[in-house]
């Protein structure tokens, strides 16, 4: 039982959940043979997926406190928030290395930088690198009261990268499906703040 419990808070065994089962995504780094966009696809898909978990963070702590149960699993995400955060920038990182391996020239990607679905997703990216850099007990100490408003830069990063996603893939269903996927968490939570705690009996 001790183990268990001390595997469960572990962060480094956290993060291995996180980026163990998008291994794929990361085999293009020792493959000489690796077929980029695949791998573009992958690592992409990947951060995507850890940024609608961060964003869904804050209305499970909501249901949470409204059905007055599972505070210690609401305290162990809460804790979890900011390393969820950093795993989907990793998956993005990645996402960039390969676009860059991919296109092999700097005067390619220059060009690139002109047309609005890398446009924003450089963007993007930027607010992540921003985010990532500020997921420390010290900038939260520097930045006081600041550090809450400079970490809603998680909302246009989201909207970015999923306008990118949209202006690139030629399935525009399979884009809908992930603008509904990262928009649920935010529009449950006016919801869950209006609901009312049950009665206890």
């Amino acid at each position: 039982m001790a183990l268990l419990q001390a595997t469960v808070q572990s962060v480094p065994v956290f993060y291995l959940a996180m980026l163990w089962p998008g291994q794929s995504a990361f085999r293009g780094l020792w493959n000489a043979d690796a077929y980029y966009p695949a791998l573009m696809f992958d690592s992409g898909v990947w951060s995507v997926w850890l940024l609608i978990a961060t964003l869904s963070v804050t209305p499970t702590l909501l249901l949470i406190n409204r059905i007055g149960g599972g505070q210690g699993f609401g305290r162990w995400l809460l804790r979890r928030r900011r390393h969820l955060g950093l795993g989907s920038a990793t998956y993005a990182a990645l996402h960039l290395w390969y676009y860059l391996a991919d296109e092999r020239s700097l005067t390619a990607v220059l060009f690139d930088m002109w047309h609005l679905e890398f446009a924003v997703a450089w963007l993007s990216f930027a607010f992540f690198v921003v985010l990532a850099l500020t997921s420390n007990n010290w900038s939260v100490r520097r930045l006081g009261r600041k550090w809450k408003s400079l970490h809603l830069l998680v909302y246009p990063a989201a909207a970015l990268a999923l306008w990118h996603w949209y202006l690139l893939d030629w399935y525009v269903g399979r884009s809908i499906f992930w603008c509904c996927v990262c928009l649920a968490p935010l529009l449950v939570r006016p919801a869950l703040r209006r609901m009312r705690r049950p009665i206890q009996p």
